[in-house]
């Protein structure tokens, strides 16, 4: 599928290139052509003009005559005629073309037979141009050899520099067609990943359904106390799956185009004191230290209930992987962004997977999150929350010196 959208990219690009480039080389050929024809039209009047000067009121002219113009040499060969009232060629008046009186006799019958004041004559290769004056027919010819093969040049010049832009384009559009489709390339791997670890953990629950429903099934005349562990066990595997598909829901939400920024004022403070004191009893139990440091009046702008979670979630995670005995600690500061800090003691994250422990089933410690009942998600969840909230998460873990989750707001 990738393969065929950077195929297509490539050739929308190709096409669409194609067609401006060809347009534009199209339009300035047309113009060089209409200025060759407006050259070689130039050069007929100036014939006509030149060549009248013969027929000057009281100047003879030569019977049946044939000259050349040798004071003006002309780029594009022409040459001038004159015919007399019985039709016959009385002058003949040659600017650098190779003419003999057979091909003027030839060329002004060609003229004579066109029925028009100018045009073409294809057999002669030749432009003329005419006009009455003072009884006689002035007739001005030019070779077209020299516009036809200027514009020939002028073709083969467009086309070459066409192909070779194609040439040119299709390099730089295979090289934009893989750079722009690697943002869609990842994200396709992400979403097939997030699938495949989606139905891997649901997997589990679901497994642990079905054998407790057929262990009920199995025995059918017992009542519900005597079976209450197997009916508790379907319980709670429910519930840890409606926990996953709400996980996943709210991921999905989040990553809903056009979906609005949360709206409002929230009390930071007050949301970090809270998630402390709900969670003193768990770092109690865990024989850990919690300690905090919160600054008061902290505000910003969006969704209380989405900032509270993802206090929790670092709070959770932070308890889990404290060490025994250790002391996890929460500080929040206000500057021009709020700065909430999650810091507990212990072993530090291996350094390769600090930048992996924002993606969606990531487990660092693999057995010991599914142990203690985690899919990978929370801080994928948080990650999200801060986003949403036009901020940023980030984690530094030090030997020595513990791990730290940093989220910064804009203040409210």
């Amino acid at each position: 599928m990738l393969g065929r959208l950077r195929r297509k990219f490539v050739l929308i690009i190709m096409v669409l290139l194609g067609l401006v480039l060809g347009t534009a080389l199209a339009v300035q050929t047309a113009s060089i052509v209409r200025q060759y024809r407006e050259e070689t039209d130039r050069v007929l009047r100036w014939v006509l003009e030149r060549g009248g000067t013969v027929l000057t009121p009281g100047r003879p002219i030569p019977d049946g005559g044939f000259a050349r113009d040798e004071e003006l040499y002309t780029l594009i060969p022409a040459f001038y005629a004159v015919m007399d009232g019985r039709g016959r060629v009385a002058l003949a008046i040659s600017y650098n073309a190779e003419v003999d009186e057979a091909d003027v006799i030839r060329a002004a019958e060609g003229a004579l037979a066109a029925g028009a004041n100018s045009g073409e004559l294809k057999e002669e290769n030749l432009r003329f141009l005419l006009q009455s004056k003072n009884g006689l027919l002035e007739l001005a010819f030019a070779d077209l050899s020299w516009e036809q093969s200027s514009i020939r040049r002028q073709a083969l010049t467009a086309a070459l520099v066409l192909g070779a832009a194609l040439a040119g384009f299709l390099v730089v559009s295979l090289f934009l067609a893989r750079w722009l489709v690697r943002p869609v390339e990842e994200s396709w791997k992400r979403q097939r990943q997030f699938v495949a670890d989606a139905s891997h953990e649901l997997k589990t629950p679901l497994t642990v359904l079905l054998a407790d429903a057929d262990i009920l099934l199995s025995r059918p005349d017992d009542t519900i106390r005597e079976q209450r562990r197997w009916v508790e066990h379907i319980r709670d595997e429910g519930l840890r799956m409606k926990g996953l598909v709400e996980d996943l829901l709210f991921l999905a939400r989040g990553d809903a185009a056009g979906l609005e920024r949360p709206q409002g004022q929230a009390d930071l403070s007050a949301v970090c004191g809270d998630c402390v004191m709900s969670f003193e009893p768990v770092a109690f139990e865990a024989g850990l230290t919690l300690d905090s440091g919160l600054a008061p009046g902290v505000t910003v702008t969006g969704s209380g209930e989405e900032l509270r979670r993802l206090v929790a979630i670092l709070l959770d995670n932070a308890c889990k992987y404290c060490e025994p005995g250790g002391t996890v600690t929460v500080t929040l500061a206000a500057g021009e962004r709020a700065a909430l800090t999650v810091h507990n003691t212990g072993e530090p994250i291996p350094e390769e997977a600090q930048a992996h422990l924002f993606e969606r089933f990531y487990r660092a410690d693999a057995a010991r999150n599914r142990a203690q009942g985690g899919y990978g998600l929370g801080l994928a969840i948080a990650a999200a929350i801060a986003e949403r909230h036009r901020g940023k998460i980030t984690v530094r873990s030090v030997k020595g010196e513990g791990t730290a989750f940093t989220v910064t707001l804009p203040m409210g």
